[in-house]
């Protein structure tokens, strides 16, 4: 399934064709992507050749720094993602506010609502 955010970027989601009868699935339909946060992968490479097959780019909007895991917002032009890694993790990557990142998330955790 490939759906079309806000911003005008694409996510793709594989989902079962039994699904997509479920819930009566057509081109042109609005939908919901959800996406657990702690599937969403946080790379300071925006160059990154990776197999995932979502990769959006965008900044860090904010984050909210905990003693083991933090929560990251990256505003992608408009649409909103959040990444949860820990806390080591975001030390070592140096993630601040304003820096450029691609959110990557395959396509098998993205679940579809409509």
């Amino acid at each position: 399934i490939s759906i079309e955010l806000k911003s005008g970027k694409k996510l793709i989601s594989i989902i079962t064709l039994n699904s997509v009868d479920n819930l009566d699935l057509k081109v042109g339909d609005e939908v919901v992507a959800l996406i657990k946060s702690s599937n969403v992968l946080i790379s300071t490479d925006t160059n990154l050749k990776i197999s995932a097959r979502n990769s959006l780019r965008g900044k860090i909007e904010s984050i909210n720094k905990g003693d083991v895991n933090s929560e990251v917002l990256v505003d992608i032009n408009g649409d909103k993602i959040v990444a949860i890694l820990t806390t080591n993790s975001l030390n070592n990557l140096a993630l601040n506010i304003g820096l450029e990142v691609d959110a990557i998330i395959k396509a098998s955790d993205i679940m579809i609502g409509k």
